[in-house]
């Protein structure tokens, strides 16, 4: 059964990388999951992610809207355990990031971006509060899986509450550079996920 471990997460304003340290030391086995947010005036993006401790980070997902705010997810099985190992993403320029790395147990140990088996995702401008959410995937084929849900936005001051179903792990707001919220949920077979996130206007 996936379990959340631990998380790690912070932001900062024009900067040429971020790094963030897990409070406590990490598992061999385990994983980590990496929610970036990149947001500048000269459509900045994440060039990569990596630990001290070398684990093989692949880029599983990203997305630039057009305010040119970009969400990437970034994962990589932890390889050395009794470590606190620093996550640094770095841009491909100066920019306002966020960061949250969280650790798991119970999922795949995969090397590649075959960790992740669907996505699905939507951007979109709210008129008042409300919950924006990326859509539901296609039904999941075994019990025990794990949804994890990935929030950007450039910073608006909103304090950021998880969705319906949701449990939030990391929460990065509210803050006028950029925030984020990573959720997840814990899936039955047959289970159509669709993660969301309460913000503002």
């Amino acid at each position: 059964v996936p379990l959340f471990v631990q998380q790690a997460s912070g932001h900062t304003g024009t900067s040429s990388a971020l790094s963030v340290t897990s409070a406590a030391s990490v598992t061999a086995g385990n994983r980590l999951v990496v929610t970036v947010g990149v947001w500048s005036t000269n459509s900045a993006t994440a060039a990569s992610v990596s630990d001290s401790s070398g684990d093989p980070f692949v880029e599983a997902f990203h997305f630039a809207a057009p305010d040119k705010t970009e969400l990437s997810v970034w994962t990589a099985p932890i390889f050395t355990g009794g470590v606190r190992p620093t996550v640094t993403v770095t841009p491909t320029a100066a920019a306002d990031l966020s960061i949250a790395a969280v650790e798991y147990s119970g999922l795949s140990t995969a090397s590649d971006a075959t960790a992740v088996d669907q996505m699905a995702h939507a951007t979109g401008t709210t008129g008042a509060a409300a919950v924006v959410q990326s859509g539901a995937t296609a039904a999941v084929s075994g019990a025990n899986e794990l949804a994890v849900g990935s929030y950007v936005d450039s910073g608006f001051g909103d304090t950021l509450t998880s969705g319906p179903g949701f449990t939030s792990r990391a929460n990065v707001s509210p803050a006028n550079d950029v925030e984020s919220l990573t959720e997840d949920q814990l899936l039955t077979q047959g289970a159509t996920p669709n993660a969301g996130v309460g913000t503002g206007a």
